[in-house]
């Protein structure tokens, strides 16, 4: 069986699927119940524009909590986003706030080269600092992940505040090669990335498709150069440590992961290769088969959270 070893939640397939088949950005999605987890939504405004975030909160969150931001693909609400996912379990088993803010028109500003003027990085940066003044939460533990574009989105806001995150998780994205260009963060980012090398909307390697998105303005780094850049920042040598992960799942995929050894100390950079996998978040529902494959034989939220664990600020 495809899901075996843990229970799935099918009420979140109907959610996820109703929300990803919709683009409209008033579609009204419930998040999932999680026991013992608060979840609502706040209005914040912030350059003239009112933005919806979304939060599952521990029921009873210790006096200094950790923080996940967890930033969506394009056109995808927070409560979508969250379903999908499952980060309420970082809620509910780990005591952390997750926080899911929503872009302006469900689209983030992620390139320095978008012709979009919203400032993204500045909504996010004030957020930060308006959750960490209203809420119990560690300023030195603050994490953010993304997926897709929320994971571009999550590379520029490293490059230009890495002072507000301890660690960053990137999946189904690598790096715009515009970004790159103008990156230089103050401070190093632990960095870890989760890549299929059979995502056709971000490729993992050179190839005809990465080529005509370079020639149209929108280019990305391959996935293995994206997290040589980021080992570069953290001042990783250039050596890393391969290791095939155990296939228990017959779903057609199998991982591995390179990790950058001999960081300095609260550095670090990881990249998963999950061979044959598409266009998703590992260990989520494989709800829309025409991204791919979605591999369960790792869960990107339990490989994150271990990663995570490792820094703060």
């Amino acid at each position: 069986m495809l899901f075996a070893g843990r229970p799935r939640r099918m009420a979140g397939l109907l959610l996820a699927l109703a929300g990803l088949l919709s683009t409209a950005p008033a579609l009204a999605v419930s998040f999932l119940p999680w026991e013992n987890v608060r979840a609502y939504y706040e209005a914040f405004e912030f350059g003239g524009i009112t933005r919806t975030v979304g939060f599952l909160v521990p029921a009873n969150p210790a006096p200094k909590s950790p923080a996940l931001i967890v930033l969506h693909y394009n056109l995808g609400p927070s409560a979508t986003m969250a379903n999908l996912t499952e980060v309420g379990e970082f809620a509910r088993d780990k005591g952390a706030f997750v926080i899911l803010p929503e872009a302006h028109d469900l689209t983030w500003s992620h390139a320095p080269n978008d012709t979009d003027p919203t400032d993204d990085v500045g909504y996010l940066n004030a957020l930060i600092d308006n959750l960490v003044a209203r809420y119990p939460i560690d300023p030195k533990r603050i994490y953010m992940t993304g997926y897709s574009q929320g994971g571009n989105m999550t590379v520029r806001f490293a490059c230009e505040h890495p002072e507000k995150i301890a660690a960053g998780a990137v999946i189904a994205a690598t790096m715009r090669k515009s970004l790159k260009r103008v990156c230089a963060p103050s401070l190093p980012t632990p960095m870890m990335f989760f890549n299929g090398t059979a995502d056709d909307q971000v490729p993992y390697s050179v190839g005809l498709i990465s080529l005509q998105r370079d020639l149209t303005g929108v280019g990305a780094l391959p996935a293995q150069d994206a997290a040589k850049y980021w080992s570069e920042v953290n001042q990783c040598p250039g050596t890393t440590t391969r290791s095939n992960l155990p296939t228990p799942v017959a779903d057609g995929t199998s991982v591995y992961v390179d990790r950058y050894t001999d960081c300095p100390a609260g550095r670090g950079t990881e990249i998963y290769t999950i061979v044959e996998g598409g266009h998703n978040w590992p260990g989520s529902l494989d709800f829309v088969p025409r991204t791919g494959l979605t591999t369960q034989n790792i869960r990107a939220n339990d490989e994150m959270w271990n990663f995570f664990l490792r820094f703060s600020r």
